[in-house]
This record gives structure tokens, C-alpha cells and sequence, in this order.
């Protein structure tokens, strides 16, 4: 279930939804994904060949996603627990995903975790 989506810009918007789950007895694993989908840009890049290496390893677009959670809330609580979340997502992380540079930061830096991981390759064993 979709909590709220929150604007960053024309572009760009963070949607929390709620993936709670009961855990045991009657507690609950409160749990909040935020996630934003981000588009790749040429714009982001150093160049096309970059831009295009870039959709090779990643297509069209590459996700920022954050886990808010806490573990064994009792169901009186659940309430409680994910206000508590939200809030401090809006006051702590939706603050830096609001500035300017955040997403061709983010990208680029996403692009550059995925260029460094090489192909695994197999060796036989004699």
C-alpha cells in the first residue's frame, strides 16, 4: 500500500509504501520502502560513450531505494512505529535527496559501482 509520494522536482518523486508484515505472535516487522525511480540522462555523464555504457549496464534507469524499519512492534503500535519512520525520513533523508545534485550524483555514482564489478570467470579445477 502506498503511504504518500513526496516531489523532489518536476522530474522526480520518492513513493513510501508500506510492506509490514506480521513476525510473531502478535508482533509485527513495521517495515517502509522508499523508493525513486531516476531516469538516465545524457546530461549525467562525461559523455555519450559513457551514456551509453551506462544503459548498457543499468538500462534506462536505476533506482535509489531506502529500507525504514523496526523489528517486533506489537500491533497496538504499528501506527506509532511508522509515523515514526516517515517523519524521520522527511526530516533526515529527504533532505539531501532534495538537493540539486543528489540524482546525477547519484547516478553517476551507481554507473561507477557497476563499472568496477568485473565478470566472474570460471577456472577448472585439475
Amino acid at each position: 500500500m502506498i503511504l504518500e509520494t513526496i516531489p523532489l522536482d518536476s522530474a522526480h518523486s520518492i513513493t513510501l509504501v508500506d510492506q509490514t508484515q506480521h513476525y510473531f505472535g502478535g508482533y509485527y516487522h513495521v517495515k517502509v520502502l522508499a523508493y525513486c525511480d531516476i531516469s538516465l540522462l545524457p546530461g549525467y555523464f562525461a559523455d555519450e560513450t559513457e551514456f551509453n555504457d551506462a544503459v548498457k549496464k543499468m538500462g534506462a534507469s536505476v533506482r535509489f531505494e531506502r529500507i525504514l524499519e523496526k523489528m517486533a512492534v506489537p500491533e497496538s503500535g504499528i501506527e506509532s512505529v511508522r509515523s515514526q519512520l516517515t517523519r524521520a525520513f522527511h526530516d533526515t533523508t529527504k533532505a539531501y535527496l532534495s538537493v540539486p545534485d543528489f540524482i546525477p550524483g547519484f547516478v553517476r555514482s551507481e554507473y561507477r559501482k557497476r563499472s568496477k564489478k568485473s565478470p566472474q570467470i570460471r577456472t577448472q579445477r585439475a
